[in-house]
């Protein structure tokens, strides 16, 4: 049975700490994975199943010319949910939290499910993405209470499993019931996670750590959103300038969110949030920057290799699936390495797989080879399998103990800032370059070379800020 040695940050006594699979699995801690494991699976599968129902929804009830109106809510919410939800939680209780953002996600479902015009998709798709970002965030703040350091690798490995499956399964789900019933029907799919929620809520008896109640800090928030808005405008606008306006002024919005940050309300923000020099600093530019260059890479993905290599739907689905599987498998034989210095080498190592991935993809639909795009898919799993772990513990560690939960929630809310603002990069290249006409005549060449090039330059900024990234010692 694996065990390891540490000494306690707070006592100073020594503990000896059983990290085998089998103690993560049973008992108390099998309950919080569980529990977590609902909440990530939730917004993964929410994310993958509904892909084949909103297209036939905007055809029947007149939604075509809002259609990305869709995401952009949805979006837009997950920010708001995700930068209130360590004071919502601290507010009204770990319990009480998980359940009413279940409820609020059952609600944006039941909206969509019954629309009678697409603009009640859309207000779904908002009350969904607040949902969401609650409890994506509450589900991470959880995890450094409730786990010790030694087996957090372990938990974020079976994390990387549930949105394999959920990238497998979801648009399985979701193509399924809209064939067999309708578009309608495919906004139950999450319904099992929707349910397993609140029960494993009462099940698990989560833990918070001993912290100062966060307050609710309207005015940086205020100014996210507002950010997010103006960023959000780049996927909805068809002309590159006011693309490439509307990701500059939305990136600049920010900039005063973290001037203002306690000056102006409550901080929202720990101390060190994107400060150079720090660990934690580093460590969401990392986040950001791994989740940006992605985006960029993988916005216009399944539609080049439709294009480039005529497959049919489902060949193109596992070709794109086959990055989130190589994650999975590699995040799991990853979490086996205990040794600092070996983690922090495969840690920084996980960009320049990144930047391999992205410049074999370039490559392929240059070329028309196939290996290439496996190869190029394959080094960006692998990528994500080593890094991703190692740096949201090292980011989770790095905050001070009253801020840990805080920055723990903040996690994936600025993946998910990066997810966006790479959407918005790929959306100006794809107009700058004449993707979408270019495709039309099978030659994805030269919007490739922008698209992965810019992708790279992105991962080759992350393997520069990773050296700043460090995990505690045992």
């Amino acid at each position: 049975m694996p065990r390891i040695v540490i000494t306690d940050t707070e006592s100073g006594v020594l503990q000896d700490i059983d990290t085998s699979w089998s103690r993560l699995l049973r008992g108390r801690d099998g309950a919080m994975l569980a529990l977590i494991s609902s909440g990530i699976g939730l917004h993964a599968f929410n994310q993958f199943a509904i892909v084949a129902a909103l297209p036939p929804a905007a055809r029947e009830i007149g939604g075509t010319d809002y259609f990305s109106w869709a995401y952009t809510l949805y979006f837009l919410g997950s920010i708001a949910g995700g930068t209130g939800a360590a004071a919502f939680r601290d507010r009204i209780g770990v319990k009480a939290s998980l359940m009413i953002s279940a409820l609020l996600f059952a609600v944006g479902g039941l909206f969509a499910l019954a629309a009678p015009a697409f603009s009640w998709i859309m207000a779904g798709r908002l009350l969904q993405g607040v949902a969401d970002g609650l409890v994506v965030a509450i589900c991470y703040s959880l995890i450094p209470a409730n786990f010790p350091s030694a087996l957090i690798a372990k938990v974020f490995a079976v994390e990387a499993i549930v949105w394999a499956v959920a990238a497998i399964a979801g648009p399985l789900a979701g193509g399924l019931l809209t064939e067999a019933y309708s578009w309608r029907a495919a906004f139950l799919a999450v319904a099992p996670f929707v349910l397993l929620l609140p029960v494993l809520t009462l099940v698990a008896r989560p833990r918070v750590t001993e912290a100062a109640p966060m307050p609710l800090s309207f005015a940086t928030i205020g100014l996210c959103l507002a950010a997010s808005f103006v960023l959000s405008l780049s996927s909805v606008a068809t002309d590159g300038a006011m693309q490439a306006v509307a990701i500059a002024a939305g990136a600049g919005l920010f900039l005063p969110a973290l001037k203002l940050d306690g000056k102006i309300g409550a901080r929202l923000f720990p101390a060190g949030a994107f400060r150079l020099g720090s660990v934690l600093g580093n460590g969401f530019w990392v986040l950001f920057l791994m989740s940006a260059s992605h985006s960029v890479g993988s916005v216009y993905l399944a539609v080049m290799i439709d294009a480039v290599f005529g497959f049919r739907p489902a060949v193109v689905g596992y070709l794109v699936v086959s990055m989130a599987l190589t994650w999975s498998v590699v995040a799991v034989a990853a979490s086996r390495i205990v040794a600092l210095g070996a983690r922090h080498a495969w840690m920084r190592s996980g960009a320049l797989f990144q930047l391999l991935g992205f410049l074999a993809l370039a490559a392929s639909f240059a070329y028309g080879s196939l290996g290439l795009l496996l190869l190029g898919q394959i080094a960006i799993g692998t990528g994500f399998g080593l890094a991703w772990a190692s740096i949201n513990q090292a980011a989770m560690e790095a905050a001070e103990t009253a801020e840990r939960d805080l920055a723990s929630a903040l996690l994936p809310t600025i993946s998910t800032a990066g997810y966006a603002v790479g959407a918005g990069l790929a959306g100006m290249i794809a107009t700058a370059t004449g993707l979408v006409s270019r495709l039309d005549g099978g030659e994805a060449g030269g919007p490739a070379i922008w698209l992965y090039g810019t992708a790279a330059a992105g991962a080759l900024l992350t393997f520069l800020f990773g050296f700043g990234v460090r995990l505690k010692g045992n």
